[in-house]
C-alpha cells in the first residue's frame, strides 16, 4: 500500500504536532519520526481500519500493550498498535512522548545533563541568596503568623509555606523581599493557588476565587468563599492589591 498525500499529511501532523519533528524516512508504508526532546521514535501508517502507531521505546510499549490492540508487519525494532480515529493518533503520539520523557531512566538521564552543566561563580552565590532568604522570611512568617495559616489556622509546619505577594523576582531590593508584609503564611494547597492567581484577597481579606478556578476544584480543594485572612494591615493590604490586580485579570468572579 502507498501513502496518499492526504495520508502522509495526516501522520506527519500527529508526530509534528507531538514533539516528534525530526523525520526519519519510510520503512515500507510506515513513516519514521525522532522525538526532538525525548529518547523515543515514533513510527506511523495508514491501516485498511484506521491508523497504526508504534514507538521503539519499550518502557513506553510495556504501558501501551495493556491498552492497545498490537498490529502486525511493524519496522524492525517497534512496537505497534492500531487505532479507528485521527484525533486518537495524534493523543496516542503525545501519550508517546510523554512516557519517553518521564519513564526510568529518563530522569536519571536528565538530571546528569544538569548536573553536567557547571553554574557559573554569579549563579551559585544568587542561589545562596535567595535560599538564605527564603529560610529568613519563612522564619518571620511563622512569627508574625504565631505559626498558623493566615486563612485556616493550620499550624503543623510542615503544611504551611511561606508566600510571596509580589514575587521574589518582581521585588527591586531586599529589603522588600524579606518585608514580612510581603508574605502570607498560607497552608500548602492555599499556596499553590495564591501563586497561580487562582485565589486573591480583597481589601477586608475577604478570599477571591479566580473564574479560573472552577467550582469543582474549589470544593475539592476545600476553599470556600466564606473564607478570610485572620487579620490584615494597610503594608500587607498595598501588596495584595497589586497581587488582586493580576488575579483579576484572569476574569475573577
Amino acid at each position: 500500500m502507498t501513502l496518499s498525500f492526504a495520508a502522509r499529511t495526516i501522520l506527519e501532523k500527529a508526530a509534528v504536532d507531538n514533539g516528534f519533528s525530526l523525520d526519519q524516512g519510510i520503512s515500507g508504508d510506515w513513516l519514521i519520526f525522532k522525538a526532538h526532546a525525548a529518547p523515543a521514535n515514533l513510527c506511523l501508517t495508514v491501516t485498511k481500519d484506521g491508523y497504526g502507531i508504534g514507538t521503539d521505546h519499550d518502557g513506553v510499549a510495556r504501558v501501551l500493550d495493556k491498552e492497545l490492540a498490537s498490529l502486525a508487519n511493524a519496522p524492525h525494532g517497534f512496537h505497534t498498535w492500531a487505532t479507528r480515529e485521527s484525533r486518537m493518533l495524534s493523543s496516542l503520539a503525545g501519550t508517546v512522548w510523554r512516557l519517553a520523557r518521564s519513564l526510568p531512566d529518563e530522569p536519571l538521564r536528565q538530571f546528569k545533563r544538569r548536573l553536567a552543566e557547571t553554574p557559573s561563580a554569579t549563579e551559585v552565590e544568587r542561589l545562596r541568596k535567595e535560599r538564605i532568604g527564603q529560610d529568613v522570611f519563612r522564619e518571620t512568617l511563622m512569627l508574625f503568623w504565631d505559626g498558623a495559616c493566615a486563612v485556616t489556622g493550620v499550624s503543623h509546619p510542615r503544611l504551611l509555606r511561606a508566600s510571596h505577594i509580589v514575587p521574589w523576582s518582581e521585588c527591586d531590593s531586599d529589603a522588600e523581599r524579606l518585608n514580612v508584609h510581603n508574605g502570607l503564611l498560607l497552608a500548602a494547597h492555599l499556596d499553590a493557588a495564591f501563586d497561580a492567581h487562582l485565589i486573591s484577597f480583597n481589601g477586608d481579606g475577604q478570599i477571591l476565587l479566580s473564574s479560573q478556578l472552577s467550582e469543582s476544584d474549589a470544593v475539592a480543594l476545600g476553599v470556600g468563599r466564606e473564607m478570610r485572612l485572620r487579620q490584615i494591615d494597610p503594608e500587607t493590604e498595598k501588596r495584595l492589591a497589586i497581587h488582586r490586580m493580576k488575579t483579576l485579570q484572569e476574569h475573577d468572579r
